[in-house]
Order: structure tokens, then sequence, then C-alpha cells
């Protein structure tokens, strides 16, 4: 039965600096990504797979990580050590950004 997963890639406006990828984050909301999104999505267009892809700009990435993390933080059992050190890891890695590219992609997972 395929799955699906979803990662981030942040490209730094700083030319010959790696790029950043991790897991979506927790406080991302990623049905309303979609929904708020949607007129950005880019079909891969894999015969196989489902996979689609959003670019943002880093100041649409920033608003949105800012708008999420306000509305995650509301309840403060979401609040926790590990999710506040990556809630600041993201932040500074979208403040030096040029471009995010939000990944949706299937990957078989073996379970069928």
């Amino acid at each position: 039965m395929p799955a699906r997963a979803e990662k981030i890639l942040i490209f730094p406006i700083e030319s010959g600096q790696p790029a950043w990828i991790m897991w979506f984050p927790v406080w991302w909301d990623f049905a309303a990504f979609i929904n708020t999104y949607h007129h950005r999505e880019i079909d891969l267009r894999n015969p196989i797979d489902a996979n689609y892809a959003w670019v943002l700009t880093s100041t649409e990435a920033i608003m949105w990580n800012e708008n999420c993390t306000k509305h995650f933080s509301e309840n403060q059992l979401n609040i926790t050590p590990g999710v506040i050190e990556a809630m600041h890891q993201l932040e500074v890695a979208l403040s030096q950004a040029s471009w995010v590219i939000v990944e949706s992609y299937e990957w078989e997972s073996g379970l069928d």
C-alpha cells in the first residue's frame, strides 16, 4: 500500500551554501497549506505515483510559518523542547532563504 510523505527544501540566498531539507513541520497544517496554496501546486506527472510540489518565496514561507507557529502554540500540550528547537531552526533557515519547495510524494510502504 502506498504511503505519503512531505518534506520542505529550503534554498539559501547566498550562493554556494547548502540547501536545508526537513520533514514537513508538525506545526504546519498540511490540509490548510494545500487549501492556501492550491493554485501553486505542480503535479510532477509521475505515471506510477502521485507526486506534487509547491514553490514559495522566502517571504511567503516566513509568513506561513509565523501563522502556523502562532496557532500551534495556542495549545500548550504541543510545546515540547524538541518542537521549540525545531521551530527556531526553521525560523533561522527561512530568514536566510531565497526559495522554499514543499514536496509531497508517494512511496511504497511494503505493508500490502
